[in-house]
């Protein structure tokens, strides 16, 4: 009875080993599941950062090619009219209209020279002419005067909105924490900032941008002023910028290209004289006299052989 007895124990004692490294086993091969898996999702969050500062830098390219940075002149404006809204819902938002047409290049070849009259009958009668003779250091020679190519040239219309009830904010901090959270801050941060009651937050951490909405119109210039807005995130302060939320519609695109009507191109000019000044001088004076077909003249460029080539706008 007693050896029996001894040899279930011995028998339990070894089912209990097998169990025991069955189950160590399970755990190993679980544990090194999770490991790969966990692996794996790194590897992944890695190629998802990667393409998203890849798309960031696609949207800083798209940004910087499709903006407007030519220096506008300042443009004396006239108010003609003055309109009364009958709803005050039409006065939050503040709208602008631009008419844009590029500047189109001419080229201007070395031993050529351009001549821009002020009518137009004066150039294409020069041109339908074709053959001219002048008078040069002395000596006369004979020119040709052709029609002007315009490269291609863009022109749109462009509508701006600004609007009085929402703004932009950008450069909010990539961290990570709940988008509940970070709203939750922005509300706290523009509350402190006294700039109205607000009425909604949409964030967007993709983009590490926010729109602020306010229920009552505020003032632009309150934005505009303070610029920028510090946000405390972890014991670290990061800066934001504020700005007013914009709404950019491009219309009325036209792609156009054709002939100057107004300048016409001289081909054939072999002058001794490396002042251009003089000769330039010297065709203005032929080509206004009407004895010769032509008229008053706006400008004259000329470019000497030795000369490099300039992009006259």
């Amino acid at each position: 009875m007693k050896q029996k007895a001894v040899a279930d124990l011995l028998d339990q004692s070894n089912k209990q080993a097998i169990e025991r490294t069955r189950i160590q086993k399970n755990q190993q091969e679980q544990l090194f599941l999770i490991h790969e898996q966990n692996n794996k999702l790194r590897k992944e969050i890695e190629v998802l950062k990667m393409n998203l500062a890849a798309k960031k830098a696609k949207r800083g390219e798209l940004r910087r090619s499709f903006s407007l940075q030519q220096c506008l002149l300042e443009k004396k404006m006239k108010f003609v009219c003055l309109e009364e809204d009958k709803d005050e819902n039409e006065c939050t938002n503040m709208s602008c209209c631009f008419h844009v047409a590029t500047k189109i290049p001419l080229t201007v070849n070395q031993g050529e020279a351009l001549i821009q009259f002020e009518e137009e009958a004066v150039a294409q009668q020069l041109i339908r002419k074709h053959n001219h003779i002048i008078n040069l250091e002395n000596k006369e020679v004979a020119l040709k005067a052709c029609p002007v190519a315009l490269a291609m040239g863009t022109k749109f219309k462009t509508h701006v909105k600004l609007s009085q009830k929402a703004m932009r904010v950008s450069n909010i901090p990539n961290v990570d924490i709940a988008e509940e959270w970070m709203r939750e801050k922005l509300e706290l941060l523009f509350y402190k900032a006294k700039l109205g009651e607000i009425q909604s937050i949409i964030y967007d951490p993709f983009l590490q941008e926010a729109t602020v909405t306010f229920c009552q119109p505020i003032a632009l210039n309150e934005i505009i002023w303070h610029g920028q807005y510090g946000i405390n995130v972890f014991g670290k302060t990061h800066f934001l910028t504020v700005s007013p939320l914009r709404q950019i519609n491009v219309e009325k695109v036209q792609m156009f290209s054709g002939t100057s009507r107004k300048a016409v191109l001289l081909i054939g000019i072999n002058a001794e004289q490396k002042d251009e000044e003089n000769v330039e001088d010297m065709i203005e004076i032929h080509f206004q006299k009407p004895s010769n077909g032509g008229g008053e003249v706006d400008r004259v460029t000329y470019i000497p052989k030795e000369q490099k080539l300039p992009i006259l706008r």
